[in-house]
């Protein structure tokens, strides 16, 4: 019995401990996952991060998704469910995801970025010019963006731009950072780390932690930040996000 009681006071919180760190690295790799996901729908949509958080919250869905005991697995029930888990996201949980553009910056894109030519089809040949079908958009009407076409052939000088030197080829890749804020749900354990780590200050980490507080305020709970990195060749140009005919203010440049 005294054997028992000694190894009870230490092994069961032990064992909790594991558990919950088990989790908590199954949602870490699901999270490097769906942060390369976020990134290749950014490449494909000029890096915008309204697009990006979407996908992050969709490769989520795996860690989160649980059928309840007795029912079967429904695929239907699964793309409902990851849906509203993308319409939650965007409101009452807007804290708990969060996608960020490390590269190209803001300095980058207004050092880099170029007006597009944009063509307007004509209501009528006699409105275009030459008799043509399409005529050129107003310059002010044109919207600013990284160039990303032919990139082999375009030149490799670099300018400076926010304290780095950067070229055109550089500019394209796309680097993001994902933060994630992840329910810790094992009792006792749950509170003893976030307690712990809540008064280290969030380890090196306080922008996270403080989301991940604000949501665990909001909701209850101990949420835990996870981050996740990503790079990928953009395959669209890089725009600014809510101010596509400007280069300053981007949403989705810091």
């Amino acid at each position: 019995m005294t054997e028992m009681l000694i190894t009870f006071a230490w092994g069961i919180p032990l064992l909790l401990v594991i558990v919950q760190l088990g989790m908590l690295y199954r949602t870490k790799a699901t999270l490097n996952d769906a942060t390369f996901r976020a990134a290749r729908e950014g490449s494909l949509h000029h890096a915008y991060t309204a697009v990006m958080e979407d996908a992050l919250v969709r490769g989520m869905m795996p860690s989160q998704y649980a059928v309840k005991p007795g029912n079967k697995p429904s695929l239907l029930d699964y793309e409902l469910s990851k849906e509203k888990m993308v319409i939650a996201y965007k409101t009452t949980h807007a804290m708990g995801a969060k996608v960020e553009v490390v590269s190209p910056t803001q300095a980058i894109f207004q050092k880099i970025a170029k007006r597009s030519w944009v063509l307007r089809k004509c209501p009528s040949k006699n409105g275009c010019p030459h008799r043509g079908s399409y005529r050129e958009v107003a310059v002010n009407k044109r919207p600013y963006q990284i160039p990303n076409d032919n990139l082999k052939q375009r030149s490799t000088h670099t300018v400076k731009a926010g304290g780095v030197d950067i070229n055109i080829q550089d500019a394209n890749l796309l680097r993001i950072r994902s933060t994630w804020c992840e329910e810790m749900k094992v009792p006792v354990v749950n509170a003893l780390i976030w307690n712990t780590l809540d008064s280290l200050g969030g380890l090196g980490s306080p922008k996270g932690w403080s989301r991940c507080k604000a949501m665990g305020a909001l909701h209850g709970g101990y949420y835990l930040p996870l981050s996740g990195h990503s790079v990928i060749r953009m395959q669209t140009p890089v725009q600014c996000e809510g101010n596509i005919t400007g280069n300053k203010k981007c949403k989705n440049l810091n």
